[in-house]
């Protein structure tokens, strides 16, 4: 009887001591690497947006009477395509369509005219590089094609350098375009977007863009856009 105590006893001394060499390590044996979390930037989605812009009539375009502001309403929704084949690398498709809708004070009366279609579509590639696990800077190149109230079109080169970053459910885009197309409502255009993750996959987004320069078409055009975004 008292050897199998003993027995017992040491049996469970030695699992004792098993036990604590495992939750307390030494510090002296090899360290696993750490591995980094991938990147929650998003290069490879498709969304679909609802956008509202503003501004003037430009002076390369129709002609009101002679000092006459003419006002620009554009309503309309916008398409667009990212897609990442390999890792610092994406394509972009897009499109839109909007109505304009002019408006002017004449005398006393303020008259408006809903003047036509603005189709705009857009093919690029874009390369990123990561200047921290979530913040990276992007620059996209690519042809941009307009149609003008079903008047006249045009194509032309745009580039946009930006900076993406990442903070939890939270994306965010800031950024400058360049757009060489005579049609285009800004040559140079500020933007900021805003990017929650409602699921892994669904994103919901608001953008806020700031013309900086005029273009033939238009001038001090700002705009504002909401939608989603699907990520693949």
């Amino acid at each position: 009887m008292i050897k199998k105590t003993f027995a017992l006893l040491a049996l469970a001394v030695v699992t004792t001591t098993a036990q604590a060499g495992t939750s307390a390590p030494s510090g002296k044996g090899v360290i696993a690497p750490t591995i980094e979390p991938e990147s929650s930037i998003s290069y490879s989605n498709i969304s679909l947006s609802k956008q509202y812009a503003s501004g003037n009539l430009g002076a390369g375009s129709l002609a009101g009477p002679s000092g006459q502001q003419i006002d620009l309403d554009l309503d309309g929704v916008a398409l667009a395509l990212e897609y990442s084949p390999v890792n610092n690398l994406y394509v972009a498709l897009g499109g839109s369509y909007n109505e304009i809708e002019a408006s002017a004070n004449i005398g006393p009366f303020s008259q408006s005219i809903n003047l036509g279609d603005y189709w705009t579509a857009n093919a690029g590639i874009g390369g990123y590089i990561p200047l921290t696990g979530n913040i990276h800077f992007v620059t996209e190149l690519g042809a941009n094609y307009a149609d003008f109230l079903n008047l006249d079109n045009a194509w032309g080169i745009y580039v946009t350098p930006h900076i993406r970053a990442s903070f939890g459910k939270f994306e965010t885009h800031l950024g400058a375009t360049y757009n060489s197309n005579d049609f285009a409502t800004n040559e140079w255009n500020a933007f900021l977007r805003l990017i929650y993750a409602a699921t892994p996959e669904l994103d919901l987004f608001v953008t806020g863009s700031l013309g900086l320069s005029s273009a033939n078409a238009a001038k001090n055009v700002d705009g504002v856009s909401a939608g989603i975004r699907y990520n693949f």
